[in-house]
Order: C-alpha cells, then sequence, then structure tokens
C-alpha cells in the first residue's frame, strides 16, 4: 500500500466512488474496507467478513444504533410521539466495514452492496 493519501476518484460507479471518498476522508494506510454480510441479529449480533471462516460477535464490532430495533420518544407541534426504528441488520444483510491494521474492532460504516 501506498505511503500518500489516495486521491478522489471522480470515474465509475456509485459503489467505486463511495469507497473511494470513504478512504480519502478516514485515510489509514494499513486499514481497508471490506464486505460482510450479518450472521445473527441483535441481541447476539454477529457478522461474517467476506473471506474470513470465523463470524465477529458484537464486542468487536461497533456501529451506528440507529441500524438496530429500537423506539424514540419525541415532541412534534406539542404532542409527544414513539417512533420506532426497525431492525436493519437482519440475517443475510450485507454491509460494509472497516478494518484498520490492529484488527481489533470492525467498524460497520454502511448497509451493503
Amino acid at each position: 500500500m501506498s505511503a500518500f493519501k489516495p486521491e478522489i476518484i471522480k470515474e465509475g460507479d456509485g459503489v467505486t466512488r463511495l469507497l473511494n471518498v470513504i478512504e480519502y476522508v478516514g485515510y489509514n494506510p494499513d486499514g481497508r474496507i471490506r464486505t460482510a454480510t450479518v450472521t445473527s441479529e441483535y441481541p447476539n449480533f454477529r457478522i461474517r467478513v467476506t473471506g474470513d471462516t470465523v463470524d465477529t460477535p458484537s464486542q468487536g464490532i461497533t456501529s451506528n444504533p440507529d441500524l438496530f430495533n429500537r423506539t424514540e420518544t419525541v415532541k412534534i407541534d406539542g404532542v409527544t410521539r414513539t417512533i420506532e426504528y426497525p431492525n436493519r441488520l437482519v440475517v443475510g444483510a450485507r454491509v460494509l466495514v472497516f478494518e484498520p491494521a490492529h484488527q481489533q474492532l470492525l467498524y460497520l460504516l454502511t448497509m451493503g452492496v
């Protein structure tokens, strides 16, 4: 891998450009972006990185909590409402993760490809 920060690519499909921008903004010369699949849902959340033979448990994953099933109480025009967020990380869902060089944690970036 190059020791220089990557350049922004302005060609290619949307996924290629998105991955390039993520690499540019979150530059880590020894880390890489990989695809993964959800293998078990919350509360025993697990994912398997493409090419790996072992699942990564929730203790090894950092993720946006809005992707999990939850509720939130808000006040709209003086009226209290409850918003329910569905579980988006269901078995079989494809996701993009960042795997830093130390490989201690996976960072779940976005829903998949």
